[in-house]
C-alpha cells in the first residue's frame, strides 16, 4: 500500500509540521527540571564555559564538548532554567523526526509518516529530548551516519558530499559520548561487504580519510593541551571502576550479562515497542540479504549487529568489561529499529488493515497514550514544588543555612542559586555523622529522588530517631506535592 496514493505531498508536509509542533508541546508540558544527576554535571560545566572557568579533565564528561557546547550558547542566550538546558537535545529530536521525513520525501512517505510518529511516541526519545544528556545528540548523529551510508547504498546521494557528512557526524557522535565505538562492528562489516561487492569504494575513501584525520586531530590536540594522545582514553578507563552496575567484577553475574539479561533489559526498558516492531524484518533476514543488494535490509542487518554488538562489545580497552545494561547507552539503536519496521510493515498484507480509518485512529491514539502520559506524570518528581520551596525559604534568606536532604539535592542544589556561592551548606543524610545534627537545621524532603541503593529510606529513618533521641523534632513549615520541608526545633 503506497502512501503516496493516500497522502499529496501538500498533506505530507502538514503532518511533518503538526508532528513537529506536538514534539515541541510533548517536549515543554513533559518538562520534570532537573534530575540532579550527570544533567546537572553537564549544566555545570556548561555554565562554566559561559563563566570562563571550563578546562578539560580527568572527569571523562568534560570531554563530551559537543554536548557541553551548545548547551552553554543557549543557557548564555536564555538564562539557566529547566527549559533553556535542554533545547539542544530537543533540537536533536526535531532533527531525528525531520530526517525521517526526508527520507520519506526521497524514497517512501510512510518512512516519514510512521518513522515521525513513532519517534514522537517513543518514550525514551522523549525522555532523553526533557532531560541534558547526551543520548539524544548522540543518536541523531549516529542515524545521519546511518541515513547517508542508506542512501548512498541506494545510489540516490552524491558519495563525495555523504562521504563528508557521514565521517562529520560520526565526528560529532565521538565528542558527544565514546559509545559511539559500537558501531565499529557495523562499519567493519559494511566496508568488507562493499569491498567483496566492489561497490562505494569512492564513498569509503572520503569516509574513511575524513575518519583518520578527525582521530589524529582529535588526539593531537590533547598531546598539545593534556601531554598525551590517549588523554582521553586513559581517563575513560581510569574512571571506569566497579559498581552496582558493572560486570566485570562479578564473575557469577558476567555470564548472564552475555547471555539472557539483556533480553530481559530489553523488555522492560522502554524499547520493547520499536524492537517488537522491528523482530519480524531482523527475524525473517536470509543468508543471501548479507550481501545488501537490497538497500532496505541494511536496516534489520544494521540492528542485529548493533544488538549484538551491545550484547559482547566491550567498553575499556584495558580488560573486558560489558555494557551495563542502562538502556540509556543504546538509546541511538531505537531509530535503527524504527527504520527496520518502517521499511518492512508497508509491504506486509496486515498493513493493508490501516485502511480502515477505525484501525487507522485506534493506532494513532494508542500510541499518543506515551506523550500523553510522560506529560501526565511530568509533575511526579515534584521539581517545580521543590523549586519553590527552595527559593522562598533559602535562596531569599541571605543567612547561611544548613539543609539536610537526600543525596541529588546535595550534589545538585547550586542549580536553585543560578550557580552563585553561597555560605548556606547541604548534607546527604546517607553519608553524614548525626552528631553535626543542631537545633535551627532546615530538612528538605523530596522523596522523589531516594536512592535505594543506598538505603536512603532506611538512613533517613535512622535520621530521624537521632533527631528525636536529641529530645528534638522535625516541624513540618511547608509541604507542596511530595515535596516537605521542615526544621528541627527542641521539643516542647
Amino acid at each position: 500500500m503506497k502512501a503516496e496514493r493516500i497522502f499529496s505531498p501538500q498533506q505530507y508536509r502538514w503532518i511533518q509540521l503538526v508532528i513537529n509542533l506536538l514534539f515541541i508541546a510533548v517536549w515543554f508540558f513533559a518538562n520534570e527540571g532537573l534530575s540532579f544527576w550527570d544533567d546537572y554535571t553537564y549544566l555545570n560545566f556548561a555554565n562554566e564555559i559561559n563563566q570562563g572557568t571550563f578546562e578539560v579533565t580527568t572527569n571523562h564528561f568534560t570531554s563530551r564538548l559537543a554536548l557541553i557546547y551548545p548547551t552553554a550558547w543557549f543557557i548564555d542566550l536564555f538564562g539557566i532554567n529547566q527549559y533553556s538546558m535542554v533545547i539542544f537535545p530537543m533540537l536533536c529530536g526535531l532533527g531525528l523526526i525531520n530526517l525521517f521525513f526526508f527520507l520519506g520525501n526521497r524514497v517512501n512517505y510512510w518512512i516519514g509518516l510512521l518513522g515521525g510518529m513513532l519517534i514522537l511516541c517513543d518514550y525514551h526519545m522523549i525522555n532523553f529530548a526533557i532531560h541534558l544528556f547526551p543520548e539524544l545528540p548522540l543518536t541523531l548523529c549516529i542515524f545521519i551516519f546511518l541515513v547517508g551510508y542508506y542512501l548512498v547504498l541506494k545510489n540516490e546521494a552524491d558519495y563525495r558530499l555523504t562521504g563528508f557528512i557521514t565521517a562529520t557526524a560520526l565526528l560529532g557522535a565521538f565528542l558527544i559520548k565514546t559509545t559511539v565505538f559500537l558501531l565499529l562492528p557495523l562499519l567493519a562489516y559494511l566496508f568488507i561487504t562493499d569491498r567483496i561487492n566492489r561497490r562505494n569504494k569512492g564513498f569509503w575513501r572520503i569516509f574513511i580519510s575524513l575518519g583518520i584525520f578527525y582521530f589524529l586531530l582529535h588526539g593531537f590536540w590533547y598531546l598539545e593541551m593534556k601531554g598525551s594522545f590517549m588523554y582521553r582514553f586513559e581517563n575513560i578507563a581510569n574512571n571506569h571502576v566497579a559498581t552496582v552496575k558493572t560486570f566485570f567484577d562479578k564473575e557469577s553475574l558476567l555470564w548472564k550479562r552475555l547471555t539472557y539479561l539483556p533480553l530481559i533489559t530489553f523488555t522492560k526498558g522502554g524499547y520493547f515497542i520499536p524492537l517488537l516492531l522491528a523482530l519480524p524484518a531482523i527475524i525473517g533476514l536470509k543468508r543471501k540479504d548479507f550481501n545488501l543488494k537490497q538497500a532496505d535490509k541494511f536496516w534489520p542487518i544494521a540492528s542485529l549487529i548493533l544488538m549484538l554488538s551491545y550484547w559482547f562489545f566491550s567498553t575499556n580497552w584495558r580488560y573486558y568489561s560489558p555494557l551495563p545494561l542502562e538502556t540509556r547507552h543504546i538509546a541511538f539503536f531505537i531509530p535503527a529499529f524504527i527504520m527496520t519496521a518502517v521499511t518492512f510493515w508497508p509491504q506486509h498484507k496486515w498493513f493493508e488493515l490501516l485502511k480502515n480509518k477505525a484501525v487507522l485512529i485506534a493506532a494513532i491514539l494508542g500510541f499518543l497514550m506515551i506523550p500523553a502520559y510522560t506529560i501526565y506524570k511530568s509533575g511526579n518528581r515534584g521539581f517545580k514544588a521543590e523549586q519553590s520551596i527552595v527559593q522562598q525559604y533559602l535562596v531569599e534568606d541571605k543567612a547561611a543555612q544548613t539543609v539536610i536532604t537526600d543525596g541529588l539535592n546535595s550534589y545538585g542544589y547550586p542549580y536553585f542559586y543560578n550557580f552563585d556561592k553561597v555560605e548556606d551548606k547541604y548534607f546527604w543524610f546517607s553519608e553524614m555523622d548525626f552528631s553535626q545534627i543542631e537545633v535551627g537545621d532546615y530538612v528538605l524532603l523530596n522523596e522523589a529522588y531516594f536512592n535505594e541503593e543506598y538505603n536512603d529510606t532506611a538512613n533517613f529513618a535512622a535520621f530521624k530517631k537521632a533527631v528525636a533521641e536529641k529530645q528534638w523534632r522535625l516541624d513540618l513549615i511547608e509541604e507542596k506535592r511530595r515535596v516537605r520541608f521542615y526544621r528541627i526545633t527542641k521539643s516542647l
